[in-house]
């Protein structure tokens, strides 16, 4: 159940989109036994990346899924910025449009073309059930953990670099009030 809705307006490659993130009433905590194939060939466990003391936003996308290649450079941008200091983006592929499991190959050349350095892991529809957040609505889709690892936003569609920083701004300044842990919004 939603505890309240932000609702911001962002243009991507002139499409006007309206984006959606949701704080959850009772926070929900990565399961640390959700396991996927990573593009690098090994098993990597979700909790590796959430909850370690930085912003992380798992961004759910597939390789044909034109909204998805919209977002990517927000996504490549926002991380390659961030990695250092307070946030992250960590990518699950899934094939578009049947939602199954992600060709690794294709995956990879996408990655190689579009210059990903962020962790990208492979899965199917069932990881939106298996963090715990119900059934995946469409794609992309983000969800955002705070630097504890717990979920305090979720996007379906497109989201934006500038969406990413206002609301990670906005919630710092509502639970806790230290002045230099702002990200730089444009």
């Amino acid at each position: 159940m939603p505890l309240f809705l932000l609702r911001f307006s962002c243009h991507i490659s002139k499409l006007s989109i309206g984006a959606l993130l949701f704080l959850y009433a009772q926070s929900i905590i990565a399961s640390p036994d959700v396991l996927l194939e990573g593009v690098d060939g090994n098993r990597h466990n979700l909790n590796e990346y959430i909850g370690k003391g930085k912003w992380t936003a798992l961004n759910i996308w597939g390789t044909r899924c034109p909204p998805c290649l919209e977002e990517m450079p927000e996504l490549v941008h926002f991380h390659d910025d961030y990695k250092d200091s307070k946030a992250i983006v960590v990518g699950v592929a899934i094939d578009f449009p049947s939602y199954g499991y992600a060709d690794k190959g294709q995956v990879t050349e996408f990655i190689n073309n579009h210059l990903i350095e962020f962790p990208v892991l492979l899965s199917d529809a069932s990881i939106s059930e298996k963090i715990g957040a119900g059934r995946l609505e469409g794609l992309p889709t983000t969800y955002l953990y705070t630097p504890e690892g717990k979920l305090v936003g979720m996007q379906v569609g497109g989201i934006t670099r500038s969406i990413l920083e206002k609301f990670i701004n906005r919630h710092e300044r509502e639970t806790s009030p230290a002045p230099d842990s702002s990200i730089k919004s444009e």
